[in-house]
């Protein structure tokens, strides 16, 4: 197990990555909802390069935002989600990295 202790400014950046983050997630949201669809493959090739570009996310934490949000529609496509800003990201072995 291990605890992160971070910096105030690491601290600023994790705030930050986890923003970003969201803000991809609304902005595939509308795509999904106008798509009326929530297949990861079509929703990925609908807004994954430009979702990566205006967001400046990795290429790994892009694709977990397409994965969430369609995650989230499957559950229900008549209605448009928002995801909150502050929102959680779940990190895996993919994504972080010690150096």
């Amino acid at each position: 197990m291990l605890k992160l202790e971070p910096t105030e400014e690491q601290h600023e950046l994790f705030l930050d990555t986890m923003h970003r983050f969201n803000e991809a997630c609304n902005a595939i949201s509308e795509v999904v909802f106008e798509m009326y669809c929530a297949n990861k493959l079509n929703v990925h090739k609908a807004t994954y390069y430009d979702k990566r570009a205006k967001s400046g996310l990795s290429s790994h934490l892009t694709i977990k935002a397409v994965s969430n949000v369609c995650e989230a529609y499957k559950r229900d496509k008549s209605i448009k989600l928002e995801f909150r800003l502050d929102g959680a990201i779940a990190y895996d072995y993919r994504i972080r990295s010690w150096k």
